[in-house]
């Protein structure tokens, strides 16, 4: 719905069964509509890396009083470097420190 907000459309769960009711604008191709869903993914990734890093922020403030703020340091950095890391087929995230 996101990339095609404007376009009158039913989905089942597979492409075959997408019935595109839309007399304006072409149905998408199967490789259109899966390029679409991995920017999504990825789209969806960044928003949750984006929030795990604000949650831990405060973590590597010069006066916050922790003593594993090196392994914090590192978790933030794997956050910051995970959209070039990123792989679909091993959609982790960096384990946070305890």
């Amino acid at each position: 719905m996101e990339y095609y907000p404007d376009n009158v459309w039913i989905c089942g769960d597979t492409y075959e069964s997408l019935i595109w009711k839309d007399k304006t604008t072409p149905k998408p191709t199967q490789e259109e509509l899966n390029i679409k869903w991995k920017e999504l993914k990825k789209e969806n990734m960044r928003q949750e890396r984006n929030q795990l890093l604000k949650d831990c922020d405060f973590r590597v403030l010069p006066d916050y009083p922790d003593t594993n703020k090196e392994a914090w340091v590192l978790y933030r950095h794997n956050l910051r470097i995970l959209p070039e890391t990123w792989s679909e087929d091993n959609p982790e995230f960096p384990t946070k420190p305890e």
